[in-house]
């Protein structure tokens, strides 16, 4: 009788409520993590508000958990928008989204410069909360939150970019499922790349569907040194130095740099890519004095941090302009032989007449189709 009288009071309980998620301060106080940070699993959300969303959809700017290179505990931001509605059984697919370039200063996070302009802070988001997914865009490590952002460390950029999709699972109200894509451009397209990589070991869980990678910063060992010998990108290379600094304490740009680029890089702490890359182009030429190939240890993490010396992880999809002269044709050409090279499933289309920034808008139906295909399970195209 005893147990039956608690089995029926257990049942008049009423059922236990999903944890209310803080909205945390207002204004940059939002990217400041409590100090000290409470432990938690990648992806926990620490705090989020509301925010501009598409039409039919919700959105959130939030800061949640992740792992720096070092494996320490880290608060990064980012933003969801998640369609309205009854959730499909099994939750909805989530896209988590991975920026370009944007610079290394905290002023340059998408999230603290255009919260209220969602197809910025991720492209298609209203044609893909339309197809019905979540959509996840992180900022990076260190991009908005404390600490220096590590640009181009592909380990840092692969796990902030999972963590934003646990974290879109992870935030009441999204009704996300584990089924992922990742995407991303130029800078993005790197992170999303070591995202596939990285997914089987650092993010189980999850079920990633594909990666999709727009003129991807792959090789790192061909495009920092290149940039840093070219006046109007020099200073694409020299964030890669200082984010990398940020990430391994031995790597010092001191040693690839010449004494007068080296005294400039304070201008990577304020100003953003467009700041950066005028600095230097303004620069006394050559900014380095050294190849960073032939200088240890960055030889080696240039090697360690350039995509395709793992298994991709899921169907590939790379998109190219072949007017793009900072990812140029060929430098994708190369990644794309390799990863065919090593088995990878991947389909890579090349738009004719379409520059860096370019090349996402020339493939925005083939990208949005693609993403739809691998939601389908569809069999997946291969080019190689």
């Amino acid at each position: 009788m005893v147990m039956v009288a608690a089995a029926l009071f257990a049942l008049a309980l009423p059922a236990a409520a999903t944890p209310a998620v803080p909205t945390g301060p207002e204004g940059d106080a939002f990217y400041v993590p409590p100090g000290p940070l409470p432990k938690a699993k990648p992806g926990t959300v620490i705090w989020a508000q509301p925010i501009t969303a598409p039409a039919g959809a919700s959105g959130w700017r939030v800061l949640y958990h992740s792992r720096s290179v070092a494996g320490h505990d880290v608060a990064v931001s980012g933003v969801v928008f998640a369609p309205q509605g009854a959730v499909p059984k099994g939750g909805r697919p989530v896209v988590s989204w991975a920026h370009g370039g944007a610079g290394v200063a905290d002023a340059c996070a998408p999230s603290r410069q255009f919260a209220d302009i969602p197809s910025v802070l991720a492209p298609f988001v209203d044609e893909l909360v339309a197809q019905g997914a979540v959509v996840a865009a992180t900022d990076y490590e260190g991009l908005g939150t404390p600490g220096v952002a590590p640009f181009l460390v592909g380990e840092s950029e692969g796990r902030s970019v999972l963590d934003a999709a646990r974290a879109a699972r992870r935030l009441p109200g999204t009704g996300a499922g584990k089924r992922v894509v990742v995407a991303g451009q130029s800078e993005g397209g790197h992170g999303a790349l070591f995202a596939g990589e990285l997914a089987k070991s650092y993010a189980p869980e999850l079920h990633l569907l594909g990666v999709e990678a727009g003129a991807p910063a792959a090789d790192l060992g061909v495009i920092v040194p290149v940039a840093l010998r070219i006046p109007p990108v020099a200073g694409y290379g020299v964030m890669a130095l200082v984010g990398f600094s940020a990430a391994y304490p031995k790597a010092d740009p001191a040693a690839v740099l010449t004494p007068d680029a080296a005294s400039r890089t304070a201008i990577v702490d304020t100003g953003c890519w467009s700041d950066v890359l005028s600095a230097y182009a303004a620069a006394p030429q050559p900014v380095a004095a050294h190849d960073p190939t032939t200088v240890e240890p960055w030889a080696t993490l240039l090697r360690k941090n350039s995509a395709g010396n793992r298994p991709a992880g899921a169907p590939v999809l790379v998109i190219q302009g072949d007017a793009d002269r900072t990812i140029p044709k060929a430098l994708t050409d190369l990644f794309t032989t390799k990863a065919c090279a090593a088995g990878d499933t991947l389909d890579y289309r090349v738009y004719p007449g379409a520059d860096h920034n370019g090349s996402l808008g020339a493939a925005k139906a083939d990208i949005l189709a693609w993403i739809a295909a691998r939601v389908a399970d569809d069999p997946p195209a291969t080019t190689c």
